[in-house]
């Protein structure tokens, strides 16, 4: 049998599984059993309340935008200072005051 035959058969799997970088992953017993319906559903909340704006549930907050900041990237949704009141800036350039 030649080497390739012989990988293509004890290695079966094409891509490993982003899940296997999470910390936890190897703890948890039964780890092929993901719900996906809870999955989805949680992932469409999040996105319907980032879009619709609503209070106290979007992900769109102050840690969020300062995060952006930290990493370097989007600087459009940067926070803004004029001096005495820091703006989060929503988008297509629309902005809110914090303080």
């Amino acid at each position: 049998m030649t080497q390739k035959k012989l990988t293509s058969k004890t290695c079966i799997w094409k891509k490993r599984s982003i899940f296997f970088d999470l910390p936890y992953w190897f703890d948890l017993d039964v780890r092929h059993c993901i719900d996906v319906m809870h999955i989805e559903k949680n992932m469409c909340d999040s996105v319907i309340d980032t879009f619709l704006n609503i209070q106290g549930k979007t992900n769109d907050g102050l840690n969020t935008h300062q995060d952006l900041a930290e990493m370097g990237i989007r600087d459009q949704l940067h926070l803004r200072s004029d001096g005495k009141k820091i703006y989060l800036p929503f988008g297509h350039g629309d902005t809110t005051c914090l303080a």
